[in-house]
């Protein structure tokens, strides 16, 4: 019986541990409904567009051998209903084999630079090299956007940033979903997990006054890249510089209007590379020491921005929530734990309450749906990812590009 009470107390300690972060995500689901409702009708009353657009843009792409599909991201941009003399395309072909550089420049706008450089590889490298080229050669924009050579942008990303840039805002990110959501059960998941990321949380924190993470499509001012010059070479490079931003209480605003479609991995083969990278933790000082000192400011200041940067880096993946929940249910089950069961189908609650509303946000097709019979494994796959692959040096110690068909276009 002894022995029963402590298991009893330790899964109880447990649950209680897991809903800090499951609270969190119900709250931002929460508010990000709330959130979406408010801009759909905003969006009915006060449309899209502009008379005389004052913003100039630098679209900054880093490419890695990437010739079997930047030809369509070049040629989304080619189509932005923007003025052509407002905004210039940049290609960094980073240490490339191919012909991408030559697709590129085969397009007479699109200015192309070549990088080589061994050691310094990955992308953060590429875009601080491209940044010191442009201020060289005195290229000066107010505002610098930075894809992924796999998008796909819609035709008016420029006028929901440059919009949102007038209103005073200096750091942005535009909603990014799935090209080829339909392709393969590991790409319709694919989309359900970002729409969580990106469309829900996003959402949420625009409403709760925190900062939106970072990621393909974002927007930085001038004065933000002058006050904060690109250093960020990890592999999750563009979270290692969302941190760089919210240490100094800097929010970071979604712009669910700025819509850009990423071509995704259709096997689990090929997602190995991609998770390993998005999960992999930022380079520079310890994860722990980073939340206390976010905290410890945060608190000080009463800074919204710092403290939802807590939650966030608290809040582990959806993955390890799920299965968490599952295994407490079953061990409250074998324990005769009324109250530990009760528990978990709360925290089992909140977790599909998050999923449900980025179900209600995306309305997918049904095909999608019927992805989540293959969801057990995939949830496996993102756990073993998270606790072991991430900190492997075999997976983490260099950049590697993530291998894909080309799909023109696809389900969003």
């Amino acid at each position: 019986m002894q022995v029963a009470r402590v298991f009893k107390t330790l899964l109880l300690a447990a649950e209680l541990w897991l809903a800090g972060p499951i609270l969190y995500l119900f709250t931002l689901s929460a508010l990000g409904l709330m959130a979406a409702r408010k801009r759909r009708v905003e969006r009915q009353r006060l449309p899209l567009s502009f008379d005389a657009p004052r913003i100039n843009f630098a679209i900054l792409i880093p490419a890695h051998n990437e010739e079997l599909l930047i030809g369509h991201l070049l040629e989304s941009l080619a189509m932005l209903v923007y003025p052509k003399e407002r905004y210039t395309v940049y290609v960094v072909a980073d240490n490339c084999t191919d012909q991408t550089a030559e697709l590129a420049r085969a397009t007479s706008w699109a200015h192309v630079y070549e990088r080589f450089d061994p050691i310094r590889r990955g992308k953060g490298y590429a875009l601080n090299w491209l940044l010191q080229q442009l201020e060289a050669d005195q290229l000066i924009y107010d505002a610098y956007i930075f894809f992924d050579a796999d998008a796909i942008v819609e035709p008016t990303y420029l006028q929901a940033m440059a919009r949102e840039l007038e209103r005073g805002t200096h750091a942005l990110q535009g909603r990014s979903t799935v090209l080829n959501a339909t392709a393969s059960p590991s790409t319709a998941l694919r989309l359900i997990a970002v729409t969580l990321v990106n469309d829900v949380r996003n959402l949420g924190r625009n409403a709760l006054g925190g900062s939106c993470t970072l990621g393909n499509g974002m927007c930085l001012s001038r004065a933000i890249l002058q006050r904060n010059p690109w250093q960020a070479y990890s592999l999750a490079e563009d979270y290692e510089y969302y941190l760089t931003l919210v240490q100094q209480g800097i929010q970071v605003r979604f712009v669910p209007e700025a819509i850009a479609r990423t071509q995704m991995p259709a096997t689990f083969a090929q997602m190995r590379t991609q998770d390993v990278r998005w999960e992999t933790p930022p380079s520079g000082q310890s994860r722990w020491r980073m939340i206390l000192h976010l905290l410890r400011d945060g608190l000080q200041l009463r800074d919204k921005v710092r403290l939802d940067a807590v939650a966030e880096l608290l809040t582990p993946p959806l993955s390890f929530l799920g299965i968490s929940c599952l295994l407490a249910s079953v061990t409250a089950l074998f324990l005769k734990s009324r109250l530990a069961l009760l528990l978990s189908l709360l925290l089992g609650g909140g977790l599909l309450s998050y999923i449900g509303a980025g179900l209600y946000l995306l309305r997918p097709p049904r095909i999608v749906y019927k992805a989540f019979f293959y969801a057990p494994g995939y949830m496996l796959w993102k756990l073993w990812v998270y606790l072991v692959l991430r900190r492997s040096k075999k997976y983490t110690s260099e950049w590697i590009r993530t291998n894909r068909t080309s799909t023109k276009r696809g389900a969003a």
